[in-house]
C-alpha cells in the first residue's frame, strides 16, 4: 500500500543506506548541542537527567530545528555521492 501511494504521488523512493553514525541527523546536530548543554553537569537520578533534557529541548526555538533540517538534503546528497563511504561533517 505504501509503495502504491508513493507511485501515485510520483515520489522517488530512495534506498536507505546502512546505519552509519555519520549520517544520522540527530547525531551531528541535536546531540552535539545537547552534549554542550550537559557538559560538566552532575546528576543524582535518572529523573534529573530527563528533566534537564526536557529543559534543553523546550529552550530551543523552531528555527533551531528548521535550519538544520533544511541542510539535510545537501548532506544526504553528499553521502549518496560518496556511495556510503565515511563522511565527517
Amino acid at each position: 500500500m505504501t509503495g502504491w501511494t508513493f507511485y501515485k504521488l510520483e515520489w522517488d523512493l530512495m534506498q536507505h543506506q546502512l546505519y552509519s553514525p555519520d549520517m544520522t541527523p540527530s547525531h551531528f546536530y541535536l546531540f552535539s548541542h545537547l552534549q554542550l548543554h550537559l557538559d560538566g553537569a552532575i546528576f543524582n537520578s535518572k529523573e534529573e537527567v530527563i528533566n534537564e533534557v526536557h529543559l534543553f529541548l523546550d529552550s530551543r526555538t523552531p528555527q533551531f530545528f528548521a535550519e538544520e533540517i533544511g541542510k539535510l538534503p545537501k548532506r544526504w546528497k553528499t553521502i549518496v555521492d560518496l556511495i556510503g563511504d565515511y563522511y565527517h561533517h
